[in-house]
């Protein structure tokens, strides 16, 4: 199965189903004329790659408001902890082998026994396995610094006054990370991700330099090999696209906008960029 552990990756490297599109950073402009900006995030990213996007940040300096996936508050961090845990035992979910390919492929990233994350849902294995392989196989070239781009544009529209608004609460995040696979899904999709390999490097390299060109038809091209890996991405990716757009579309009426949301929730038809046009919006790429 594979697809959640993927799909995880992906979400960092941005791939996705569907028609290529041509660009990153797009014009929004409403029925009645009123222009807002729409801009598909690396999570990864330091903010000091935007140093190199004048034309995006022209454009989040004159908004006046800003969107974004969510809001961290790590105050709530301990309280919505509760959705990583199962009753059930991760040990007695394995057969020894399994167990044994777990701890063999993990251990040195999690940096403890495995024993310690033994009531964890197995997704919380599978994002640390994620980040690790993004942040592992994206070139040095490419390492910018700084605080990653979405939590930038939400920390600079604070310091700035702008409104700030954002498309789901932490809590909804979590359900949907944690809680949107049984945990028996969740497992068979780390240990199936492990047996069969991790991603090249070159592949990894194609995703983020066609990213750091502003080219999304490139990205494509550069992922097609991954397509099967996104088949069950209609939860994390297109239910929340369609929960998006209905948001977006009150806020967009209104112009003056400046949205930020990863890369992948754009292009395809149940990204946010054909469900805008699909209820009158006009899309412009900007190269």
């Amino acid at each position: 199965m594979k697809n959640i552990v993927y799909g995880l990756f992906l979400s960092l490297a941005f791939v996705w189903q569907g028609q290529a599109q041509s660009s990153l950073f797009w014009e929004v402009e409403s029925p009645e004329g009123k222009k807002s900006y729409l801009y598909g995030t690396y999570h990864l990213l330091g903010s000091d790659f935007l140093t190199e996007r004048p034309k995006v940040m022209e454009a989040f300096e004159a908004s006046n408001a800003v969107v974004v996936e969510t809001v961290i508050d790590s105050s709530q961090m301990m309280q919505l902890a509760y959705l990583m845990i199962m009753n059930k035992s991760l040990k007695a979910m394995t057969d020894s082998a399994d167990y044994q390919l777990l701890k063999r492929e993990l251990e040195p990233l999690i940096g403890t026994d495995l024993a310690v994350y033994d009531q964890m849902k197995p997704i919380v294995l599978s994002t640390t396995y994620a980040g690790y392989l993004a942040e592992e196989l994206t070139p040095d070239s490419l390492d910018y610094a700084g605080m990653p781009l979405d939590m930038h544009f939400a920390a600079e529209a604070k310091k700035a006054s702008k409104k700030l608004i954002e498309l789901e609460t932490m809590q909804e995040q979590f359900e949907i990370l944690f809680s949107s696979q049984t945990e028996e899904e969740q497992l068979q999709d780390l240990l199936d991700v492990l047996k069969e390999g991790a991603p090249s490097g070159d592949m990894m390299s194609g995703i983020i330099t066609a990213y750091h060109a502003n080219d999304l038809d490139a990205l494509y091209q550069s992922a097609m090999e991954w397509e099967g890996g996104l088949s069950d991405m209609e939860v994390m990716i297109d239910q929340r696209n369609l929960n998006w757009v209905e948001k977006l579309e009150i806020q967009l009426q209104k112009g003056g906008l400046f949205i930020a949301v990863g890369a992948l929730h754009l292009p395809g038809e149940k990204g946010l960029i054909q469900l805008l046009e699909a209820r009158g919006f006009t899309l412009k790429p900007i190269k």
